[in-house]
């Protein structure tokens, strides 16, 4: 739907709650009383303004009037605050006081007093008798102040004793009561259902995004319309819209959500409830932009990406899985993703299941199953059983079926090894010849005895290295180096795990000894193929050119000898022309 047929609809809605009385701007009449100050020596307002543009300066409650007061706070009473209009006139009491007190203004003029009120001279101070009468006085603002300050001291004007209320009146030109304050409302995404209106967007509790909704769930904003004083304002027309690929509907509250049936919905009655959004086409990830509008004003603008139903499965191994073992946990990690290639937390009935086919004849791998499904917070995981067999499974594939759709997806194929213990090591380094200050990397590489690489889940006893190429002794080659456990070193699908060296500054030909763990040593025996230590040679040489004295005395010479025999040829030379 275009923009300009938007606007019309709007606009026709509007014109029928015009109709209906609806967009008529009433302001709420305050009670006919004094606003709080539920006690004597407490600053206390006439809420109540006057029909006509005289304020009412009364001891009677129920007969005092303002002028153009908008709102009142006095829940505390040395920090009230008000809201009048510049041309008004607020009254205010010292609550029925037995007390001698005094009312001060700073911006303002005292114009009117009750008896026992006696006006200063300046108009700024009234000093109050100790009658146990209710006295009050109307106050007008000074031309161009912004505020006002109305304080109620214990003693005289001349002799003020003590502090017991204090009024601090915001004085506007305009009347912002029951005008929608955009600043002032309370608007946040929440997730269906959810009553939150804190003005604070919520997450998803799948996807923990605020913007990212899961396929086929519905999301919503939560509204409640204030003015500028915290006033929720009146029932009016009301809009939501959303760009293509999304639908909307506005809904009374926000605990009871609706299906959205259209890009744009208006209602003719609304200032609290919620808008549904939802994506337009099922199962297809799309992100939309919702835009909120009270009478036509934009209220606020919300951004929401939904995902779409799995398009691809991913399985990477991480683990050489162990033999005659049917829970090696963690082996390989799967991701999900929808065909916008976002990554899904999938929850609810979830159907993947390992392709039969894919595991040959099961000597190997005789069983695959998704144990961990993926979550905001958690890798998704997938656990193998292994037969006693070591080998590799080439083209294992697992199948996803999608719940709302019912349509299957392939994963891509891995291939899996299931391996015995380590029975023998082999140790290499990275280079042949290191320079003082470089790294050295020394890889260690275990099979199992029937030359598979070892499994990630035997764990290997602490190993020792002497000789390595390291700069923290005080000569190389010296330290001696622990080895954690093979799976905490995530020896993982190569059988391998490396240990990293920086090279020391003693040059020459060295060699490491890596003493295998005792664990290696028995299984190796036990196989028939007992493991030695290793002797890993490597060779540490200067960076840079150096020349001996030797070599600079044996320059010198050489280039005397060269002179020389240039000499006695010149002479030749010489000799011969004569």
């Amino acid at each position: 739907m275009s923009t300009k047929t938007l606007h019309k609809r709007i606009a026709l809605a509007a014109v029928t709650a015009l109709g209906a009385g609806l967009l008529s701007v009433v302001s709420t009449p305050a009670a006919n009383a004094w606003k709080a100050g539920t006690g004597a020596n407490v600053i206390n307002v006439a809420t109540a303004n006057s029909d006509t543009a005289t304020a009412l300066v009364s001891p009677i409650f129920s007969q005092a009037r303002s002028v153009g007061v908008l709102a009142v706070d006095t829940s505390t009473a040395l920090a009230g605050t008000a809201t009048m209009l510049s041309n008004g006139t607020i009254v205010v009491s010292n609550g029925v006081s037995t007390t001698a007190s005094t009312f001060s203004v700073v911006g303002g003029l005292i114009v009117s007093v009750t008896p026992e009120v006696t006006i200063g001279a300046a108009q700024t101070t009234a000093d109050v008798t100790d009658t146990a009468v209710n006295k009050a006085i109307a106050i007008r603002p000074n031309s161009g102040v912004a505020t006002m300050t109305i304080t109620l001291a214990s003693g005289t004007a001349a002799a003020p004793t003590g502090l017991l209320s204090r009024l601090t009146v915001t004085v506007t030109a305009t009347n912002a009561v029951g005008v929608m304050s955009v600043a002032d409302s309370l608007v946040n995404v929440a997730e269906a259902g959810s009553a939150s209106n804190t003005g604070v967007d919520q997450p998803n509790t799948t996807t923990n995004s605020i913007t990212r909704i899961p396929n086929g769930i519905t999301g919503q904003v939560n509204y409640t319309l204030n003015d500028a004083f915290g006033n929720q304002v009146a029932d009016s027309v009301m809009s939501a819209s959303v760009t293509a690929g999304g639908l909307v509907k506005i809904n009374d509250n926000s605990t009871t959500a609706s299906t959205p049936t259209s890009a744009v919905d208006v209602v003719a009655s609304s200032s609290n409830g919620s808008v549904s959004v939802s994506q337009a086409v099922a199962n297809v990830p799309v992100t939309v932009t919702v835009t909120i509008a009270y009478r036509g004003v934009t209220v606020a603008t919300k951004t929401f990406s939904f995902n779409g139903e799995v398009a691809k499965v991913t399985v990477t191994p991480t683990k050489v899985a162990k033999t005659t073992v049917t829970s090696n946990a963690d082996a390989a990690n799967v991701v999900y993703t929808d065909s916008a290639n976002n990554v899904l937390h999938l929850t609810g009935t979830i159907a993947s299941t390992v392709v039969t086919a894919s595991m040959g004849d099961q000597t190997i791998v005789n069983g695959v199953t998704v144990a961990n499904y993926p979550t905001p917070t958690a890798t998704g995981k997938i656990t193998i059983s292994c037969n006693a067999t070591a080998g590799t499974a080439p083209a294992l594939q697992i199948r996803h079926v999608n719940s709302a759709s019912g349509t299957a997806v392939l994963s891509n194929t891995w291939a899996q090894t299931c391996a015995g213990a380590a029975t023998s090591v082999t140790g290499s380094w990275d280079k042949a010849s290191y320079t003082p200050g470089s790294i050295a990397v020394l890889t260690l590489s275990f099979k199992d005895s029937k030359g598979f690489a070892a499994n990630s889940y035997d764990l290997l006893d602490t190993m020792t290295i002497t000789g390595s190429p390291s700069s923290t002794t005080a000569s190389a080659g010296a330290s001696v180096t622990p080895l954690n456990p093979h799976a905490a070193r995530g020896g993982g699908l190569t059988g391998s795990i490396t240990q990293s060296y920086v090279v020391g500054s003693t040059t020459g030909d060295f060699v490491a000894v890596v003493v295998p763990a005792d664990s290696l040593k028995t299984a190796a025996t036990a196989a028939g193929a007992p493991q030695a230590n290793l002797s890993v040679a490597y060779k540490i040489a200067s960076g840079t050119t150096t020349v001996t004295n030797e070599q600079v005395l044996a320059s010198i010479v050489s280039l005397i000898a060269s002179i020389n025999k240039q000499i006695v040829a010149l002479q030749k030379l010489i000799l011969q022309r004569r």
